[in-house]
């Protein structure tokens, strides 16, 4: 008996030493980083931006050029555009002073989110409105519409639009102050909504970035903001499948969440991911630098605001930082009991629009580097998710594309400085600036 215990306490011990490298062995292995296929047509008019692209029945490409808020319909070689909405337009042919959205539609069109008609245009491989739908209520409504750094809005299985809805910011007393601190939460929803019932449900919940702004106020009376740099934090991201699933990409342990055509929720494992620790030295340059950028970002805002229509120059409309020796950039808005422009006899204000940047504290930062940030993921025309990972080679990012097990069947980079603008069969459509600043668009073979 002596002897068979032993004979069995040495073979359970070789199973614990056996098991964990047979698991290894096992763990699936990321393939190869790999170039894109070559580029087969480049656009011959000159945009000032491509920020979505969208091929319809035909092989004709609408584009969304979205600085001069413009959409265009290209032909199947990208050699002759029309211009299909455009800001000197009127009625049915006129942009808006707002940029607008355009997505993907059933049976091989285009839907384009007018925000200041309030409206969303079907639009045929003719370049013409086909119908008209109206926008989700106000509640989660047309704000979240725009396709912005919380994910781009797509249509399930059942024809719901699927898109992010705005968190609910959170208003905090500030001590000694009059004034509030701004935080939002670090989760928001992903919501689905039914154009026959006119109802809304919640699809998903995602852990979004963490931000803070406090406000404050002068002896003058001038307002100030004041924002956290906070550096890349760990997050999840979305969108919606060719089959018309929502995924979710887990930031925290890099794995998907499925909710399928059917109505059923899955997960798939872990994905393969090269985790990097940041060290001490790491964190600091990184809060530095996070903070520096965003800092330059806030001091551009009012001249890109002014270019866009937005705003008008105050007194010391030059640039500069708000409040500072030379005023600063502002806007001159009248409040009165009415709002903005309303009526009633209130002098106008100097509203700063340059908030000042501090940066984050070291417990900010994360100890790895997350895998992806905000707006990272898309779907493309095969089922597969491309998620643009914080992963760099030769100065490019990777992206890995995920199929619907949750496996990294791909990874792929795009030419330099190049953006991911839309997807057909075998096909990724991108956006390039050339050495002038022109914006061109470009078909390229994913294969």
């Amino acid at each position: 008996m002596r002897g068979r215990a032993v004979v069995s306490n040495v073979a359970l011990a070789l199973a614990v030493l056996v098991v964990p490298c047979r698991a290894q062995q096992q763990t699936p292995q990321p393939p190869p980083v790999r170039s894109l296929g070559p580029i087969a047509r480049v656009s011959k008019d000159s945009l000032e931006s491509v920020a979505a692209a969208v091929e319809v029945a035909g092989g004709g490409v609408y584009v969304n050029d979205i600085t001069a808020r413009r959409l265009l319909l290209f032909d199947s070689t990208l050699q002759s555009g029309t211009v299909v909405l455009d800001s000197s337009g009127e009625g049915a042919s006129a942009y808006g002073t707002f940029p607008g959205t355009l997505l993907p539609y059933h049976g091989d069109s285009a839907l384009f989110i007018a925000p200041q008609a309030l409206s969303m245009l079907v639009l045929g491989p003719d370049g013409k409105v086909a119908r008209v739908l109206a926008v989700p209520p106000s509640r989660g409504g047309l704000s979240a519409l725009l396709g912005n750094i919380f994910g781009t809005p797509g249509f399930d299985s059942q024809g719901r639009l699927v898109y992010y809805s705005p968190f609910q910011m959170r208003v905090t007393a500030t001590p000694g102050g009059d004034l509030p601190r701004l935080e939002p939460p670090d989760s928001a929803f992903v919501v689905r909504f039914d154009f026959a019932g006119r109802t809304q449900d919640t699809a998903a919940v995602i852990r979004i970035p963490q931000t803070r702004s406090t406000v404050s106020r002068d002896d003058q009376g001038r307002f100030h903001v004041t924002m956290t740099a906070f550096p890349p934090r760990t997050v999840d991201d979305w969108a919606v499948t060719a089959d018309g699933a929502i995924a979710v990409v887990r930031g925290q342990d890099y794995h998907v969440d499925w909710l399928n055509p059917d109505g059923t929720r899955t997960s798939t494992p872990r994905m393969p991911y090269a985790w990097e620790r940041l060290s001490d030295e790491e964190k600091a340059t990184l809060i530095d630098s996070t903070a520096k950028a965003l800092q330059a970002m806030m001091d551009s805002m009012p001249a890109r605001m002014q270019r866009a229509g937005l705003a008008s120059a105050g007194p010391g409309g030059g640039a500069g930082r708000a409040g500072g020796a030379g005023g600063g950039p502002t806007i001159v808005m009248r409040v009165a009991p009415g709002g903005p422009g309303g009526p009633g006899s209130s002098p106008a204000t100097n509203v700063s629009l340059v908030p000042t940047v501090t940066p984050a504290v070291p417990a900010d930062v994360p100890d790895y580097r997350p895998a992806f940030g905000q707006g990272a993921v898309r779907g493309d025309r095969e089922g597969n998710l491309w998620i643009r990972t914080n992963k760099v080679v030769d100065g490019r990012p990777v992206y890995d594309v995920v199929n619907r097990k949750g496996e990294v069947s791909d990874r792929v980079q795009l030419p330099p400085h190049r953006t991911i603008a839309g997807f057909a069969p075998g096909v990724v459509y991108m956006a390039v600036q050339d050495s002038s600043g022109v914006a061109h668009l470009e078909r390229g073979r994913i294969r």
